[in-house]
């Protein structure tokens, strides 16, 4: 940690006395040219006593304060001195110096990197090194109080890096046109840099102001910034509030996590992902929901805020709202969340709701989204942690002409687990992980189509290995399934087919 005080009062005083005495003894030398050496001697010493206020049978008195030397000019020259005469008038008494500085105009500037006490535990989060262990369960972090009832600025540096190289194979089958186009391979080398900045100014013992930003470094370059991993930003953040209280945050962040996959599926990758292939992507799209449709960093000109109240150790709240606009649509949405948090046990739920409309007025388009979910989380030090995952959401579609849209219209459901197992060794950490993932989408084309129904399931799996080098590099392995089932409304036979992924992944990361 490197600390640099600012304080632009601290200069040497001798500067400032000594100046009116050098221009005393040279403005009598210039105007007494008749006057001996120790005459002009003489007369310079008394002027440049009377110039700085000094009786010479006396010891200089002591400074009064480092401003007395910054703002107490020199003595100014005589109206005689200055225009040129022979005889130099008595020089003006010195002015009085200022009042002391403020004390709170004096602060202290820090330029540290986090400390792991920047990422608060006052319950287990999980096993070292863990998923669990890397989630922050609703807490406030980077958690920088002042730690008395003084105050102090610091710019907190934290963030991450992976990079991954993955093998990817689909081996789709059934009555998909597109099938054999859909039969493909993949290698692929993937990273991610993130820096985070967090400007915190902390006072009054527990209150706080901070910022944050995470700019974002990717390997590929010809990613779209409207993709999303695209972007050059994560978190762009305000937030004000008391330590272990509340606060309110607005900005661009994500929203508290409930729906928790484990050691794979991780952001950006193959696997989490899964089956949706070339063959399935752009016409039969389906991911887990898991409350996600609010709680990730909104794309496009929207934002969130959100109020976190924090009225035990072990029980934590959050509103969060987003409002702004998704392409051609404007966007309102609510997202409470609630967490107990008793260390060895993690409950979590919450709900979610959003409402896009179209800019334009002769555009009908209205689509509500809505949904709720939980889970429930064990961990027990130090060698193992798991969970269980549910959610269900709706989606009701109203299209351009104000006509419902029962394809766009769909019940999303969802539910998983993980376990995660520990040697709990400190100096070789060695982790293993495995979880599996179910989600089905049902849409309403049963009411317009006899009974026929769109009715996609997606399945998908992992098992991974992970040790940690030096308490500071993870070198994650990670092996995926999935498997995507598709029953398609047709006009006389519903289309079925199925398609397969199989991957593997190598991810090394470091966190700092």
């Amino acid at each position: 940690m490197s600390v640099y005080r600012m304080d632009p009062m601290r200069t040497a005083p001798s500067i400032a006395k000594s100046l009116p005495m050098f221009l005393t003894v040279l403005t009598v030398l210039v105007t007494s040219p008749t006057a001996s050496a120790d005459e002009k001697a003489e007369a310079a010493s008394e002027k440049a006593a009377a110039a700085a206020g000094v009786d010479q049978a006396a010891p200089a008195p002591a400074e009064s304060s480092p401003a007395a030397a910054v703002t107490a000019p020199p003595a100014p020259a005589t109206e005689a001195a200055v225009a040129g005469g022979t005889r130099a008038e008595p020089a003006q008494p010195a002015p009085q110096a200022g009042p002391p500085p403020d004390p709170d105009s004096t602060t202290e500037v820090g330029l540290e990197r986090l400390p792991a006490s920047a990422f608060p535990e006052p319950e287990n989060r999980g096993i070292k090194y863990g998923s669990l262990y890397l989630t922050f369960h609703g807490l406030q972090w980077p958690y920088m109080p002042v730690g008395s009832a003084g105050s102090r600025f610091i710019v907190g540096v934290s963030g991450w890096g992976w990079v991954d190289n993955s093998y990817q194979k689909f081996a789709p089958w059934g009555e998909n046109p597109s099938i054999q186009s859909g039969k493909v391979r993949w290698w692929k080398q993937q990273a991610r840099l993130l820096l985070r900045v967090t400007p915190t100014y902390s006072f009054r013992k527990d209150w706080f102001v901070q910022g944050q930003a995470e700019l974002v470094a990717t390997e590929d370059q010809s990613i779209d910034r409207s993709v999303p991993s695209g972007q050059d930003t994560d978190d762009l953040w305000l937030r004000l509030g008391q330590w272990n209280k509340w606060d309110f945050q607005i900005g661009r962040f994500e929203g508290w996590e409930v729906f928790h996959l484990g050691m794979g599926l991780d952001f950006n990758t193959f696997e989490r992902k899964g089956a949706v292939g070339p063959a399935e992507e752009g016409n039969y799209p389906i991911s887990f929901y898991g409350l996600t449709d609010n709680q990730f960093r909104a794309d496009g000109a929207a934002g969130n805020l959100a109020f976190h109240y924090y009225p035990f150790r072990f029980l934590r709240f959050e509103i969060l709202g987003m409002a702004g606009s998704f392409t051609s649509n404007a966007a309102l949405a609510t997202r409470p969340v609630a967490i107990l948090d008793l260390g060895w046990l993690k409950l979590k739920f919450g709900m979610e709701y959003r409402n896009l409309v179209a800019h334009q007025a002769l555009d009908r388009t209205d689509i509500t989204s809505k949904g709720i979910g939980g889970a429930i989380q064990f961990v027990f030090q130090p060698h193992i942690e798991f969970g269980a995952n549910a959610a269900q959401g709706t989606v009701w579609n109203i299209d351009s002409r104000g006509r419902f849209d029962p394809k766009g219209s769909l019940t999303r459901t969802s539910f998983g687990g993980f376990a995660n197992l520990s040697n709990g060794h400190s100096r070789h950490p060695l982790i293993f992980g495995l979880g599996a993932l179910f989600t089905r989408n049902v849409d309403q084309n049963d009411i317009l189509q006899d009974g026929v129904v769109d009715n996609y399931w997606h399945f998908q799996s992992f098992i991974a290995v992970q040790y940690v080098l030096f308490n500071q590099l993870f070198i994650k392995l990670v092996g995926g399934y999935a498997r995507g089932h598709w029953l398609v409304a047709g006009t006389e036979i519903p289309a079925q087919y199925d398609d397969e992924m199989y991957s593997v992944r190598l991810r090394f990361s470091f966190y700092f």
